[in-house]
């Protein structure tokens, strides 16, 4: 039984990528590229970071790329990024169960705590750490480690949760029992030990579900 949970943010508890696809496309027109959304989502599903290099080489833009897209980002109305459904209620219900929740995010503290904050949810996080708090970014695992030494967590009572495969590895790397939310249903040859589609899985996956076939809602 899992009791301690590391999330990822968004795409896994709160549903950002439309409203950061469209944030990264008008950034590109700035300068004066055009590309799909399908493109962008793809490269931003598998790191910020990663997609504005890969843009940035493609079209020999100027570094300042990465920062233009989140002085926009981190100001999007709250609306636009709604927690995905059954993401509060897991959270809630993992709290009265006795557990905790955890956050690990490559984002901001302000751009996490201001969505946590307008949907009421942040006092159900123990700990948030963000690209503020100075670890190395994922797949490295240590904040994931930080967590776990700092609460005295048992490694077979953790699992983290994330829509990427860099949230799988850091996982794997500190030793604890990962899951993949993939909401679209997508092909995936995930080494994560569970799958998922919606957050409503979850308790399933807590009280260890058949990881080979799949967890009922």
């Amino acid at each position: 039984m899992f009791e301690y949970v590391i999330w990822d943010f968004g795409g896994t508890l709160f549903d950002t990528y439309p409203a950061a696809a469209e944030v990264f496309s008008r950034v590109l027109e700035k300068y004066e590229v055009r590309a799909s959304v399908k493109e962008i989502l793809e490269k931003l599903k598998e790191s910020t970071s990663k997609a504005a290099r890969y843009f940035v080489d493609k079209y020999k833009l100027h570094n300042g790329f990465l920062q233009d897209f989140y002085s926009i980002e981190n100001h999007l109305e709250p609306e636009r990024q709604p927690p995905f459904e059954g993401a509060k209620e897991m959270c809630i219900q993992i709290n009265k169960n006795g557990g905790s929740n955890f956050l690990f995010s490559h984002r901001s503290n302000y751009s996490m705590t201001k969505l946590l904050n307008y949907y009421n949810m942040l006092d159900l996080f123990s700990e948030i750490v963000s690209a503020d708090s100075g670890f190395t970014r994922k797949p490295d695992p240590q904040a994931v480690m930080y967590i776990i030494d700092k609460y005295g967590l048992e490694r077979e009572r953790v699992i983290t949760i994330g829509d990427r495969e860099i949230d799988m590895e850091a996982g794997k790397r500190a030793g604890i029992a990962t899951c993949l939310f993939n909401p679209d249903s997508a092909s995936t040859s995930s080494k994560a030990d569970f799958v998922i589609t919606s957050l409503k899985q979850i308790p399933s996956v807590l009280q260890v579900c058949n990881r080979y076939s799949g967890c009922e809602s």
